[in-house]
């Protein structure tokens, strides 16, 4: 293994675990054996001899070099251990995803008892037509919410948050109301609302008196609700949509990975440190 790679990797790896609980013996020992690559490196340069090299080490050179193969191979697995995992997470993330656009093609039938409601619909059916849609985004909410939770696997994922923001907005925007036929604050002076964690709840009080001072507009607030959210859902599924370019992309790094696996085991794999620097020290 070059010289020059093995020092800049063993500074990185002391820069990226000074904050350890140990970091202080840590660091000295790697800030140590970063000393010995450079003297090493140094040792090569035109016109050193073996002798010299030995000079520049401190203690045995046999000893010291053990010493430098144990810490490379050290390097070596904390960052085999950090690139699986991060294989690994995209992989999920790719299949929580898929599994999330399959949902919001799905989900988009949600809103059709609300289309399919008439002047001539009796109060009993208008109310399980919403309490019918209620359920299943609150379903499809309880689903995926783990995945969004702080440190969970889709958290900051801007995919996922668009999709799950834009299906909130239509349900709780006061333009399906205002200025389209139906009530002024829309779903919101029906009685329905959201909870501290995310899920539709229906006052049914608060239903029962819309129903009463407005069947019309009780009626417009729920197909314009409805059509509007179909819409978002669908076009959120779509191909070529944020949600199907990320999947995309994640699907394609998790391929990239496993086609290179052998090259990355060829560099980082077990013994590959003493086999590459036996090959640089003779």
């Amino acid at each position: 293994m070059d010289i020059d790679l093995a020092a800049f990797r063993l500074n990185a790896l002391a820069l990226l675990t000074r904050a350890d609980a140990s970091s202080g013996a840590a660091s000295a020992g790697q800030a140590g054996l970063f000393e010995t690559l450079l003297k090493l490196q140094s040792a090569r340069l035109p016109g050193a001899s073996g002798a010299g090299m030995d000079g520049m080490l401190p203690g045995g050179t046999s000893a010291r070099m053990q010493s430098v193969l144990a810490q490379l191979e050290a390097s070596n697995s904390a960052f085999l251990r950090r690139y699986n995992t991060r294989v690994e997470s995209i992989g999920n993330e790719a299949e929580v995803l898929t599994r999330l656009r399959e949902r919001l093609a799905e989900l988009g039938s949600a809103g059709d008892g609300l289309k399919q409601l008439t002047a001539a619909s009796a109060d009993g059916d208008i109310k399980a037509a919403l309490r019918d849609f209620i359920e299943r985004y609150n379903q499809w909410d309880s689903e995926f919410d783990p995945y969004f939770e702080d440190g969970a696997l889709l958290d900051g994922n801007q995919a996922g948050e668009v999709a799950r923001f834009s299906l909130r907005r239509e349900v709780g925007s006061i333009f399906h109301g205002a200025g389209n036929g139906g009530f002024a604050l829309g779903l919101t002076d029906m009685g329905v609302g959201f909870t501290p964690d995310g899920q539709l709840q229906l006052d049914e009080q608060a239903f029962d008196a819309a129903l009463l001072a407005g069947r019309e507009g009780a009626l417009q607030t729920l197909h314009n609700v409805a059509g509007a959210f179909s819409t978002a859902a669908e076009l959120l599924a779509a191909d070529g949509h944020l949600l199907d370019r990320r999947i995309g992309n994640a699907g394609r790094a998790v391929a990239w990975a496993a086609e290179n696996q052998g090259a990355l085991m060829a560099e980082f794999g077990p013994n590959t440190a003493a086999a590459k620097l036996a090959k640089w020290y003779r």
